[in-house]
């Protein structure tokens, strides 16, 4: 094994990159995209340098892999947030000023509501019987906040 270390040169680094590339590729979710951009950075530099030792270059390749995740992390931690549609799995929220007939009656300001497929929990200051019509008006958890429709909300 010291043999090999002590023979490592920069194509080694290169077929490194390619194997951490083909895990990327598995699905590592990007977590592998550093230590790939720090074996070719190694690779470049054991290519201009050649008499680099392997425990300098072991050492080298950690410090420029623990460099390059942080930055790719930094970069690209936003990239998934942006979206224009910021409601898309949040169904309560989608509901929000919507009108719909109550399932059932309301007893202690609590209720339920059918919505398409789904039974939905709902509370308002004030009972309400089966049948009437309600607006959403928020949304606490994954219960729905009511007032009756056509009732001023301020």
């Amino acid at each position: 094994m010291i043999e090999f270390l002590e023979a490592m040169q920069f194509w080694h680094w290169i077929l490194l990159a390619i194997v951490l590339i083909a895990g990327e590729a598995l699905g590592a979710a990007g977590f592998l995209l550093g230590a790939v951009m720090a074996s070719l950075e190694l690779a470049l530099i054991t290519y201009i340098w050649p008499d680099l030792t392997w425990q300098q270059q072991i050492s080298l390749f950690a410090v420029l892999a623990l460099l390059c995740s942080v930055w790719f992390w930094y970069r690209f931690k936003n990239f998934n947030q942006a979206t224009n549609q910021p409601q898309l799995n949040d169904r309560a929220a989608q509901l929000i000023g919507g009108e719909f007939a109550l399932t059932r009656a309301m007893k202690g300001g609590q209720g339920k509501m059918q919505v398409g497929d789904t039974l939905w929990r709902v509370e308002s200051a004030v009972n309400y019987s089966a049948g009437t019509q309600v607006k959403v008006i928020g949304s606490r958890d994954m219960v729905l906040l009511v007032i009756k429709a056509g009732a001023d909300t301020e």
